[in-house]
């Protein structure tokens, strides 16, 4: 594999894995499909609100979302003690900026995510 290829290996599970599973949860409790007890509790919490504010809250949730993926890419650029390894290469030394690959255009929210 390519050091493209195994950062696009991982981009794309990051995405899946974390991005896409944590906003299908949100979506899942928005629409009372979540059946636990803090699914229902949060359905609750959010059938008070008009679908303008629904539209703005999942804004937010994927916003905070994205930032605490960013975070937690980011923590492994500024402590070299941390690596995260995908076919045994560290994933933060080849690339220019490991929580960067989020954003651009051609990034891994762009490209990867479903959502």
């Amino acid at each position: 594999m390519t050091d493209k290829d195994i950062l696009d290996d991982f981009g794309s599970a990051t995405m899946r894995m974390v991005r896409d599973r944590s906003l299908d949860k949100f979506e899942k409790i928005q629409l009372g499909t979540l059946k636990s007890q803090k699914g229902i509790e949060l359905y609750d919490l959010l059938s008070g609100f008009d679908e303008e504010q629904k539209n703005i809250i999942k804004y937010l949730v994927a916003e905070s979302i994205d930032n605490t993926i960013f975070n937690f890419l980011f923590m492994f650029e500024e402590d070299e003690d941390k690596n995260i390894l995908v076919s045994g290469v560290n994933v933060g030394e080849i690339s220019d900026g490991l929580s960067g690959e989020l954003f651009t255009e051609d990034g891994w929210i762009n490209r990867f995510s479903q959502k």
